[in-house]
């Protein structure tokens, strides 16, 4: 009876740790996007195969080669950005190996326009698959689905999706 009372409590703590590690991940991506979306830097977090889809606002990019050379051409159009990314809901598979999490997107950021720099609201939500790999939790699919891209001074009634 001790013997499953300890697995137990060993799976619920291995678990925990887990939920630990990828709510870090997602931190660490967020200050790595909210300092330049430095490619270098974000590579460690996502896998080999990864896919990052920010739907028809940000485009589908696979593989982790295409992944980073989206956030290398990022910060010329969002200059500045403040990731918040709360509420995360994250679920361990029965594996242990992989996981799913969603989590809540409010960015305020600055948008390089042909009349100059613009302050913006980037809401949304992240659907997002991990994989733990030798060097840790990474995402294997980030998925953005963008609900508004708004001018802060019109807000998102008047103008839920700017466009240039």
């Amino acid at each position: 009876m001790i013997a499953s009372v300890d697995g137990a409590v060993e799976a619920r703590i291995a678990r925990l740790e887990a939920v630990e590690a990828i709510q870090v991940l997602k931190a660490r991506y967020a200050d790595v996007c909210d300092t330049g979306y430095d490619p270098v830097r974000m590579r460690p977090f996502f896998t080999y195969d990864a896919v990052w889809d920010g739907g028809p606002r940000f485009g589908r990019h696979e593989g982790v080669d295409a992944v980073c050379e989206f956030f290398g051409g990022i910060s010329s159009a969002i200059t500045w950005a403040l990731h918040y990314m709360v509420a995360p809901i994250i679920e361990i598979a029965d594996d242990g190996r992989t996981a799913t999490g969603s989590w809540y997107l409010l960015e305020p950021c600055t948008i390089a326009t042909s009349a100059g720099p613009r302050a913006m609201v980037i809401t949304g939500r992240y659907a997002d698959r991990y994989r733990l790999e030798p060097g840790g939790w990474k995402f294997s699919e980030v998925v953005l689905d963008c609900q508004t891209l708004s001018p802060l001074d019109e807000g998102w009634v008047r103008t839920p999706f700017w466009s240039e």
